[in-house]
This record gives C-alpha cells, structure tokens and sequence, in this order.
C-alpha cells in the first residue's frame, strides 16, 4: 500500500510559496485536511476524449480474458471451434537449426545477443509458443556497408523468412514473414487466430494501470513488444500514484500480439482495441476526470467531542459552499507541486542553470545523492522492495560517479528508469576522458522529453510568481495591458503540446512577421466590461511571445533578473543550441470546471476501505463501499478481495476446544467483540468527482478546495474575489 499523503493545510509550507503558489479565490468557512492516496485507487484518472466522453476501459484484451485464460492449443478440446486448422493442431513446435558458421556471420556483422534475437525470432514462425518476440532489434550500426551485408546475410540464412529494415537512426529491425498461403503473402504466425485481420498503420488501445508512470508502463510495454517506447504514443503522462484510463497508439502491431500482454505485466491492462491511419499524439486529449478519495477528513476547528455525524454536517455545509463557488467563479490557474519534481533540486532549478549555461552546475544538480544513504549501500543495506531498491542505488550509483571512486560500476548499477541520471553517467564515461568533462554534451544526451521538462519547469516556476503578483496588485479586475488571446488572422495555423497539454507557440524565424497569439487590452477596453478575467493570459517566458503592458510586464524583467532566478532576460530566450532555446506559450490566468463537479461525504472505520470502483473493479465485477467481496488493500495484483462471513468454510473437525469458544460467543462471552463490530464508524471520508482541462491540475483544485490554513481561507483577496 502507498504511503498515504496529507492534503489540505498540512501541505502548507515554505515550498508551495516558493514555487508561486501563494493565494487562493474561494472563501471557506474553514479550512480542513485529508489523507489523500491510502490506496492508490483513492486517486482515480480517466481522460476526457475531444468529443467530451469520458474514456473507460471496457474490455480486457480480446474480451475473454475477463472470464478465463485462453487456452494452449494443445488444451483446446476436441470437436470445438477454432481459427486454427485441426491438421495444424497436431503440429508440433519445429526447431531448425542454424549452422555455427552462419551464427558467426551474423555475430560479425551485429552482436551476439542480435544474432540470438534472429534465430529465435525465426523459430518463433514454426510454432505456436506466445512468449516468443514478434520482431528482433539490433544495436544502433552506424557502418552503413556492414548494415547492407547483414540485410543480405539475414535473406540468406533465414531462407527469406525475416525481413529486415533500417531505421533512420541505424538500428536494424527484423520481422518473421509467413509463407504464401492461396498465393498471398501474410505477416505474423502461422495457424494462430487473427492471421487473416486486416491491420492497420496503428493499433489504438486502452491502457489502464494501478501504481504506474505513463513512461514506465510504456516502457515496459515496449520491451515485451521487442520494439522503441517511441512508437508508442500518447495524449498525456498520468500520476503514478492512481490508477489511470488513458488511450494510447502503436505502430504496425497487431491486436493479439498487445493482447497476449495482459497477466504479464504488474499493474497494466489494455484492451478495446481499434486500428486507425493516425497516432495519438501528447495533448490530443480535452482533460480528465478526477475521482478522488479524501479520509480521515478533519475541520481546522472541530473538536474530539463532536460526535461522528455532527462532523460530517459541518464538513458538509463547508465544502459543498466552496465547491459551488468554484464552480461559477473558478480559481488561479497555477502549476501544480508535481510540476516541480519532489527530489532535493526541483526540476525548475535545473532549468534555470541549463538556460544559464551552467552544465556543469546542472549535471551536479542531476547528480545529487545523500552521502548517509549511499555509504549503507556500499556496505551492502539495500532493501528488497523494488522502488525502494532503485532510489538506493541511485544514491550509490551517484557517489561512485562524483567521487571518482568507480565510473563504470556508477554506470551499471545506475537504474534505468532514472532516465536522466542514466544519460549522464553513460555519456560521461563514454570515451574516458575525452568525455569526462563534456557536461553540455551529457545534457544533450538526455532524452528530449525530460530536457523539456526541466526547462518548462522554469517558465512554470516564473509564470507561477507573476500569476500571484497579478492577482496580489489587481484581483479579477481587468486592467490596461492586460492580455487578451488575439482574433481571427492573427492566430498561428499550427500550436504544438507539451507533455501536459499546454499550447506551445511554434519558432517564426522572422519575428518582425510573426503572427502574435495575444496582444494588450487599451485602457478603453479594459474599462469597457467587454472582457472578463477570464479572457486574460500570462505568457511563459519565450522569444515568441509577448509580455503585459503594464507593471506584470516589468515584472517578469525584474524576477527573472535576480541572481537565484537565473539572472536572466525574458527578452532574451534564444540560445545558441537550438533545444534549449524557448519560443514561450500563453496560460489563462484562471481555471474553471470542464462540468458540474459532485461530491459525497462518508462514515468509515477500515482505513483501507474503498469507495469509488476503478475501470477494473467495473470489469471484474468487484464490489466496493460495503458487501461481499469488498476490495480492502492493493495488492501485487491489484484484485485482493476479502472474503465476507458468510463465504468462510469452518473445518469438519474442530477440537473439544473450537467448540466451546465458538460456544461461549454465542452465548454472549464475545459481546465486547461484537459491540466493536457495531461500533457506529467515526472517520470521515469526503469522496470529490471534478473534471479539468489538460493543462490543469487537480493538486491545485484540492487546495482551492480544502484551503492552507491560512487567513485566505476565510476571505479572499481584498482587491477582488474572481467574479468577473
């Protein structure tokens, strides 16, 4: 079970405000906390599809590995109906063999481990086993006439059974290809259902997951695949800590292959399986639904004495108070805490020192460790738990790299799914030291959606700070140069997304003609009650953007000056490399309810109860919020289910003993227990369902909701309360 987090005004702290986050719109007759996330399906997400439907996961696979396995063909009885033909039934896994001068060949050629990957990728066409690969995938081959001769060698060897293909970045990848069947040439495995489907260019599917990062269930999606996570797309990265419906695409698979994945992965289902001649791409996606599970609800100012559903009154009235008024008057915008990062250094301050030019200050930031926990993982305390395991290797894996002490055990032992770390530890120990000190060559190297992310980090961290000014100086009250999105021709065509869904303005190479997104209200159209608060934008700094016209303007100039914000110029947000210069976007000062959100309020007892079925509670038919078969923990599985009294199966024999306890309840030696079991519940559960768009976050939505303790909380600010 995760560790559960402490939401309300106990999140209040120096770092929200450092990040900018610093007021709240809603008044709240008081303000109150929750344990949000005792189970990580307290925390549910569904995305929002661009026609307004809320996605759900309906099937699991092909739609029969709801109610069991699906067969071997071996185990499929006689007489029954099947894709596959009986005389191919019977037959049994075929291994050829592959000579030991044309494993060498292709050893040459490749690698070891590749010519492996061919010769069972080959056999994997002569039998029926599913856990074999669909393709094999060389190492990166930048010899372009050793590439051409390994084509050749494969036709030759393989008999023109693998077809093999080039990647624009030298990786070779390898496909199985089924003999001619009536004189048509089909890919996949012979004899297995589903070789005659039509397959289109990309697979789009449903992908569900408890406890798990977008990335890593991607990631490991795509091991099993044998292919790049690249291929894999997605309108947007979900919380870890949730269990999540997104849809996601990949290329050239077929619905079998991404079927045969489910039971085989921890925490990850796909299912609803649909072709189509486009990929999902980040941000193509309207928002998401929230459903989210607060316990151990308490009120700033209730006491011990309050009896259970007095409590839950007031909670009531309160909450539901605030929650209205969000829903007509909205709430600042900002970025959320994830936005940030929860290591030591946040991820804006990385930004900050790559945007200065500071690498080698950034890798260092990168690199950080705890010098207590690396020296018990050098004496050999490393914890079995997996996640657990890898944030101790990383510290390890830090101090061998810093010290100097060991480079190349730094390298292997760095886990993987520390991405960035890992880019930087390679590239650093690459060529020894000819690379030992190439710190901006090591950034580089990083992958592009995290380069993004510590620099975006930074606009949000900025934007943040003038979004509080702004509203700190003028409330919701629209004033001249304030910023408007523009009409009509002034629009770009194309904006792209960023991981969270924000537009991001496109590069114009000749700014003199760039087509503004926004422009400054004059003093008569700020006056005129044409437009409202939430019209008005703030940019995020960029070279293809523009700033207020008035004091916010000056704002950005002076706090991005300072020397602990970068010392740096949004005037000036081009570099000489081009990945890390930023064209900037615009974010509306305010957020609003995509619709009506609900809220429930509850009595509980068992901390681990839950009350909102997930997508995979629907499926599975398992009951929550009271009943047989009540989901009480998550498990490995995700499915742990608690038997009820009346399912427990007594032995047949019992002692002499057994009998007469049994007996002694009964006639009334337990009546403690059961007065505890009728005990009337006392903790109060607030269950919250709201949906957001893309770009906005249900962190921030909590606090507007439950406030932080501060005078805030009972009124806004005086300069205006965002009704517009």
């Amino acid at each position: 079970m995760p560790e559960k987090e402490h939401f309300g005004a106990r999140v209040s702290s120096s770092h929200t405000r450092s990040i900018g986050i610093t007021h709240r719109t809603t008044p709240l007759a008081c303000s109150w906390t929750g344990d949000m996330r005792v189970r990580f399906s307290d925390f549910q997400v569904n995305e929002i599809k661009k026609d307004g439907a809320v996605l759900h996961l309906r099937t699991i696979g092909l739609g029969n590995e709801i109610k069991a396995r699906i067969p071997e063909q071996s185990q499929t009885p006689k007489g029954e109906n099947s894709d596959t033909p009986q005389n191919e039934k019977s037959q049994p896994e075929q291994t050829i063999e592959i000579p030991q001068e044309d494993v060498t060949v292709l050893e040459n050629l490749a690698t070891a481990q590749f010519a492996q990957d061919l010769i069972k990728l080959f056999n994997h066409g002569n039998g029926p086993s599913s856990n074999d690969p669909n393709t094999a995938t060389s190492p990166v081959l930048d010899d372009k006439s050793k590439r051409g001769q390994l084509h050749q060698e494969v036709r030759r060897i393989f008999r023109s059974r693998l077809e093999t293909t080039t990647g624009h970045d030298g990786v070779i990848v390898a496909n199985y290809v089924s003999p001619r069947k009536g004189g048509k040439k089909s890919r996949g495995r012979r004899g297995q259902p589903g070789d005659d489907e039509p397959m289109g260019e990309y697979l789009h599917f449903t992908l569900y997951k408890d406890n798990r990062d977008t990335m890593d269930a991607v990631s490991q999606i795509a091991r099993l695949l044998r292919i790049k996570p690249q291929v894999i797309g997605y309108a947007g990265t979900k919380d870890r800590r949730a269990s999540t419906t997104q849809r996601c695409s990949v290329r050239y698979q077929r619905k079998r292959a991404l079927a045969g994945l489910n039971g085989k992965l921890w925490g990850i289902s796909t299912g609803d399986y649909d072709y189509q001649d486009e990929p999902i791409h980040l941000g193509q996606l309207l928002g998401n639904e929230f459903v989210i599970t607060l316990k151990n609800c308490k009120m700033a100012n209730e006491t011990s004495t309050q009896p259970p559903s007095e409590r839950l009154s007031s909670m009531r009235d309160n909450v539901e108070s605030a929650l209205k008024h969000m829903s007509s008057h909205g709430w600042i915008n900002y970025f959320g805490h994830q936005r940030f990062g929860t290591h030591d250094v946040g991820t804006h301050e990385v930004g900050k020192l790559i945007l200065g030019d500071n690498y080698e200050a950034a890798v260092n930031a990168l690199l950080k460790y705890d010098p207590e926990i690396a020296a018990k993982a050098e004496a050999g305390e490393i914890p079995e738990e997996p996640s657990k395991r890898d944030e101790v290797l990383r510290h390890q894996a830090c101090m061998l790299f810093q010290t100097g002490k060991d480079y190349d055990r730094a390298a292997k032992i760095m886990p993987r799914r520390f991405a960035a770390e890992s880019c930087i530890v390679r590239h650093l120990t690459r060529m020894g030291k000819n690379s030992a000190r190439d710190f901006a060559g090591a950034i580089t190297h990083i992958t592009r959606g995290l380069r993004s992310m510590y620099l975006h980090a930074y606009q949000s961290h900025v934007w943040n700070h003038a979004a509080s000014q702004r509203y700190a100086l003028h409330g919701s009250k629209v004033i001249k140069g304030d910023l408007i999105i523009s009409d009509g021709e002034a629009q770009p065509v194309v904006a792209e997304k960023d991981q969270d869904g924000d537009e991001i303005i496109n590069p114009v190479e000749d700014e003199e003609d760039a087509p503004l997104r926004a422009r400054p209200l004059t003093e008569e159209e700020a006056a005129s009650g044409k437009y409202t608060i939430y019209d008005v934008v703030l940019p995020s700094p960029g070279y293809d953007v523009i700033y207020p016209d008035n004091e916010i303007g000056k704002f950005y100039e002076e706090f991005m000056g300072r020397e602990e914000n970068g010392s740096l110029d949004p005037h000036k947000m081009r570099r000489l490399r081009r990945e890390f210069s930023l064209p900037g976007r615009y974010r509306k000062i305010m957020q609003k309810f995509l619709a009506e959100p609900s809220v429930e309020f509850r009595l509980y007892e068992d901390e681990t109860e839950q009350m909102h079925p997930t997508d995979l509670d629907l499926i599975k038919n398992v009951r929550v919020n009271g009943g047989e078969g009540k989901r009480k923990r998550d498990d490995d599985d995700g499915m742990a289910v608690k038997k009820s009294k009346a399912d427990e199966v007594l032995p047949e024999r019992v002692t002499e003993e057994a009998k007469n306890e049994q007996q002694s309840l009964d006639d009334g030696a337990g009546e403690s227990i059961k007065a505890e079991q009728a005990a009337q519940p006392t903790k109060v559960a607030v269950v919250v369902k709201f949906q957001l768009a893309s770009s906005a976050y249900a962190t921030v939505t909590l606090r507007e909701l439950m406030g932080d303790g501060s005078d805030e909380d009972q009124q806004p600010s005086a300069n205006g309360n965002a009704e517009g």
